[in-house]
């Protein structure tokens, strides 16, 4: 970083530098992950039990919550650890 002795600030400085796009990609697989699981668990549900009773339950958590119902993948891919709303439901037909 420049500095001509050791100096913790520094370092935190480097560190966070370096760190950042490596958090990044590791934070993609693992939304990658909780959203495949998350569709697995869906798919249990609806299986199991039935799968009105968790739509109705997803869309009035939506509606409270004021969630984006349909965001742009991109989005999606880099920062949610949960399918939307309308891909959830969708995967059910």
């Amino acid at each position: 970083m420049g500095g001509d002795r050791w100096a913790v600030h520094l370092n935190l400085i480097g560190f966070a530098l370096l760190f950042s796009p490596i958090s990044t990609v590791l934070g993609i697989f693992m939304n990658l992950l909780s959203r495949k699981n998350e569709f697995e668990a869906e798919r249990f549900a609806k299986e199991t039990y039935d799968g009105k009773p968790l739509a109705s339950a997803l869309k009035t958590l939506s509606v409270k919550t004021l969630t984006q119902i349909n965001p742009h993948p991109l989005h999606v891919f880099v920062n949610y650890s949960h399918p939307p709303l309308m891909e959830r439901l969708g995967s059910w037909k």
